[in-house]
């Protein structure tokens, strides 16, 4: 919750200190985490559910009105999504939850990327990589620069390395240079779980 200065400050100026896209999130987050769709709050609210969804995203600001009407028809107390906020503030750059990573869903090689790194502008970028049975990056294999590891979280991985073949099981943990060419894919019937490390980032 936030500390008594901070929380007269909202009463004040709630919207004073809030962004749009945070506030947005927060707002996604607790509806969400309470099991209501878009649909329904936004008739609770009496708006659309295209305006509700542009204020979930950033682009469109919430009146107080609208905003502590939001807050009524999920069940939470006013104060406490400014809370929300600030907490997802503080974390940015940090902190990656769970439900918030960025997904890359290749669906017609039964493999998506979900992105562990909370930003791009380090120098490695962390993975988990999940692979549909017989999911893979592809036919050909690629190349580029720096380097890569990992370790297999679960299932098995069929890994080519130039012409190299290894097959890894879970806890096996690999490392190459990217500019070797390389591919991959799911040899079991299960899927396989893999946390993938390349530096410098290529997403």
């Amino acid at each position: 919750m936030p500390s008594a200065e901070n929380e007269a400050k909202l009463l004040s100026d709630p919207m004073g200190e809030m962004d749009d896209i945070s506030l947005g999130e927060a707002i996604r987050q607790a509806r969400k985490g309470r099991g209501f769709s878009l649909q329904t709050v936004a008739e609770g609210v009496g708006i659309s559910t295209g305006l509700l969804s542009q204020i979930e995203r950033g682009i469109s600001s919430p009146s107080i009105r609208n905003l502590r009407a939001i807050c009524e028809v999920i069940g939470i107390p006013f104060l406490s999504l400014f809370a929300e906020t600030d907490s997802a503030s503080r974390e940015a750059g940090i902190i990656v939850r769970e439900g918030r990573r960025r997904t890359v869903d290749f669906g017609d090689k039964g493999m998506v990327k979900s992105f562990l790194t909370a930003h791009d502008k380090g120098a490695l970028q962390v993975m988990e990589i999940v692979l549909d049975p017989g999911g893979s990056s592809g036919e050909e294999s690629y190349s580029h620069e720096g380097e890569e590891c990992g370790v297999v979280l679960s299932g098995k991985l069929e890994l080519w390395v130039e012409d190299d073949r290894f097959v890894l099981g879970e806890g096996d943990a690999f490392h190459f240079e990217s500019r070797r060419p390389h591919r991959f894919r799911n040899l079991g019937n299960d899927q396989s779980r893999v946390m993938w490390v390349t530096t410098p980032p290529v997403w």
